[in-house]
């Protein structure tokens, strides 16, 4: 028997070892496989990462960036003349003195950009009352109480105290109401 049970213990033994090397096989296979795939993921985000960007992916982004600064520089407060309004009283055109519009303005500037902006508005602040009296009395009771007026005249104001300050100097960026009362 105890050549039996070698020949058992042999044969089960070999059947043991083709099973377990064919099991090794499907292992190192799995192995491999599960490389080549990680090193071609790797490869594609090198590739995706190191590619040069197209002239249209540079332009957008050019682009993209001038439209958030822009973004910024308009929801972000400038320095302002808010120490020094002016202040206008002006009877509106066309109501024979019987209605009048009392404002107050004040100017918003970008002081980063330009320094010595803030000295120069103030310096010429009676030049600007004069340009505002101007203005608000050529403007009749449509033209101040209909929905955008105060839009439509800050506006004007802007452009106007603009073209009036050298170029050098700065612009200034809004002209803000502290006081729209008409009677």
């Amino acid at each position: 028997m105890d050549e039996k049970t070698d020949k058992n213990e042999s044969g089960t033994a070999s059947v043991a070892a083709q099973k377990s090397g064919g099991g090794n096989k499907y292992l190192i296979i799995g192995i491999l496989a599960g490389v080549i795939i990680l090193n071609a993921l790797v490869a594609f985000m090198l590739i995706t990462v190191t590619k040069p960007k197209s002239a249209d992916e540079i332009t957008a982004k050019t682009q993209a960036d001038s439209l958030q600064s822009a973004a910024q520089r308009i929801t972000s407060m400038g320095a302002t003349t808010a120490a020094a309004p002016i202040e206008a009283i002006v009877n509106i055109a066309g109501t024979n003195g019987d209605r009048f519009l009392k404002a107050a303005i004040i100017f918003e500037y970008d002081d980063q950009e330009y320094p010595d902006l803030g000295e120069e508005l103030a310096r010429r602040a009676p030049r600007f009352k004069n340009l505002l009296i101007d203005h608000l009395s050529r403007l009749t009771l449509v033209d101040v109480t209909e929905p955008d007026a105060k839009e439509k005249i800050r506006k004007d104001l802007v452009r106007i105290v603009n073209a009036t300050l050298p170029p050098k100097m700065g612009e200034v960026r809004e002209v803000l109401f502290t006081t729209y009362i008409i009677q």
